[in-house]
Parts: structure tokens; C-alpha cells; sequence
């Protein structure tokens, strides 16, 4: 089985070891994993491995149920090891803060598993998924659950994992969100907006605009973020963010459908619109970029319900083995 990087591992071994040397961690202190990882914030997969490596060191003793305990005489009082000032070098939290390896395998994950939506319904094996990406079963299981809660997967009750299908009902409920929401956050974030990154925005798109017929699934993703997240999310209101977040997942895949199946036109009118939009935004008119970024949504919810039916499997650019059509 496979675990976390090697140098989480030693990052927190060589924490504790040097508080324990210290003795900022006096004996009688009780140690959980759930305590370390809370405070490092990292994995308890890289804290069960320090935690083990100490105590194979005498410093640390079991205590089945209860974790470890630092060896040596105990304080007057009891001491949480949560109320300990624990000295952590600069140097080694800097190789904690590659823990964002996870994010990024999950920013991946849940891209990937969202992109495939609209093509079919899917098993994901979790084995499979640990091998693909090079990480234990027990954090693919947290990523499947972390997925589940944006409602990408479910949990079937057989304990399988399941991707899909993207119904009817799903698109007009994810664009009803997105139709009331994004024209609200738009108008919220355009007097934020700078020059410079609009006339970014407007020359990607024109460039795209330009070559249609080589245009790539990165290419529409990027143009997608451009207006949809690093404009439309840049608003400081967390909350209708996220509910925007979670109804712009699902569609991923409806991008990705029109260049899989070479569906120029849409293409096309997709970074027209997208233009419309910014061109409205650099003259200052957010009320009118608004309305057209409404009436962009509804368009490619007809588009998107129109062409749902004649999506197949072998749509699907590059599936990983982790998605077993059904």
C-alpha cells in the first residue's frame, strides 16, 4: 500500500523529536494522531508513521486505545499535549506545506470525475484510483468523500462509488443556480475589475476565436475560468461563491462535450458571447455585461439539453481506468 511522501513523514518525526530533546513535550504526555495532525495539519497516515518511528526510539510508549505517551516522569499536573508551545523550524514547515501535494491531486481528481458527467454513468474503483494517483486507499476514500459532498459521486449502498448519469433535472437545476447567482456576483465584483486582465481575457479569446478548428479541451477550459472563476468568483461574498462553485462543477463536462465532438459552432458562439461580455465590463457597463452573462447561461442550458441524449463514452477524451463505464 502506498502512503504519503517520505518527507512528511520525517518532517514530523523530526518535529516532535526535536520538542521531545527540548523538552517542550515532558513525560506523561499523551500523543494522538488526531492531536499532531490537527496541529500540523497534515495527514494522520505521515503522523502514524513518526509517532511509531519515536516510540521504536523509546521516546514515545504505546498505550493501546489512548496513542502514546511520552516516556519519563509525569508533571505536577496534567498537561494537554494541544496546550504545549512546541518550537517548529521554518525549514521544516515549509516541507509541511507541501501537504498541498493533496490539494492538488484532489483539484485534479474532482476535475477529472466532473469532466466525464455528461458522457455516461460510471463505477470509480477506489484501488484503481489510489494507483493513479499514487496515494493510499485511505485518501482516495477521502477524496471520493470530499467529491461526494459537492455532489459529484455517490456512495451506492453497496459501498461502491458511482459517477453519474447527468439528468435532465440536474442541468436546469445547476443552471438555475448559476442563472440567479452569476449575473448577481458579476455585478458585485465589476467595479473591481482591472483593464489590464480584461484585455488578457479579450485576447484569448480572440486568439481561440481564430483557430476554432484546432481549439483543445485546456484551451475552452481556460477561456471557461477566465470569465466563470476568476471573475465571476472574485467576489468577497464566500458564500454565494461556493453555491456558484458547486452548480459550475457538474457542467464541466458540457464544455468539454462541444470540443470532444468537434462542435465548432458552439464553440464559437460560446467565445462570442464570452466577449460580449468582457467588452461590456472594460467600457464599465456592468448592468448590461449582467444581462448577457444571464442570457449566456440560459443559452447553454438549451445547448447542453439539446445534445444530451447523443453524448456517448467514446465522447470522452482520455478516461483514467478509475472510471468503469456502466
Amino acid at each position: 500500500m502506498k502512503t504519503e511522501p517520505p518527507r512528511i513523514n520525517d518532517a514530523v518525526y523530526k518535529i516532535l523529536k526535536s520538542n521531545i530533546a527540548q523538552g517542550r513535550i515532558p513525560g506523561g504526555v499523551r500523543i494522538r494522531e488526531t492531536d499532531v495532525a490537527r496541529l500540523l495539519d497534515v495527514g494522520r497516515v505521515p503522523v502514524r508513521v513518526a509517532l511509531a518511528r519515536l516510540a521504536g526510539e523509546a521516546m514515545l510508549v504505546s498505550s493501546p486505545g489512548q496513542g502514546y505517551v511520552r516516556v519519563g516522569n509525569a508533571p505536577s499536573r496534567a498537561i494537554r499535549f494541544a496546550d504545549l508551545d512546541l518550537d517548529i523550524d521554518a525549514e521544516l514547515l515549509d516541507v509541511l506545506g507541501n501537504r498541498n501535494w493533496r490539494m492538488r491531486i484532489f483539484d485534479e481528481a474532482e476535475l477529472t470525475v466532473a469532466s466525464a458527467l455528461v458522457f455516461g454513468t460510471y463505477r470509480i474503483s477506489e484501488a484503481r484510483l489510489a494507483d493513479h494517483y499514487g496515494v493510499s486507499r485511505t485518501i482516495a476514500r477521502e477524496f471520493l468523500s470530499r467529491i461526494e459532498r459537492v455532489g459529484l459521486v455517490a456512495q451506492l449502498p453497496n459501498g461502491r462509488w458511482q459517477a453519474g448519469p447527468m439528468t435532465e433535472k440536474d442541468i436546469c437545476d445547476h443552471y438555475a443556480m448559476r442563472c440567479a447567482l452569476e449575473p448577481l456576483a458579476l455585478r458585485d465584483v465589476a467595479g473591481t475589475l482591472k483593464k489590464s486582465s480584461l484585455r488578457k481575457m479579450i485576447s484569448r479569446l480572440e486568439a481561440a476565436r481564430n483557430q476554432i478548428e484546432t481549439i483543445t479541451t485546456d484551451d475552452i477550459l481556460r477561456l471557461e475560468k477566465d470569465l466563470h472563476v476568476d471573475i465571476v468568483l472574485g467576489s468577497d461574498n464566500r458564500p454565494m461563491n461556493d453555491a456558484i462553485h458547486r452548480s459550475q462543477l457538474p457542467l464541466i463536462s458540457t464544455h468539454i462535450s462541444f470540443v470532444a465532438t468537434r462542435s465548432c459552432d458552439i464553440v464559437e458562439s460560446t467565445i462570442n458571447e464570452h466577449l460580449a461580455i468582457a467588452f461590456e465590463l472594460k467600457a464599465g457597463n456592468a448592468p448590461a455585461a449582467s444581462s448577457l452573462l444571464e442570457q449566456h447561461l440560459i443559452r447553454a442550458r438549451e445547448t447542453t439539453l439539446r445534445r444530451l441524449s447523443d453524448l456517448r463514452d467514446s465522447h470522452l477524451p482520455n478516461r483514467p481506468d478509475f472510471m468503469v463505464p456502466l
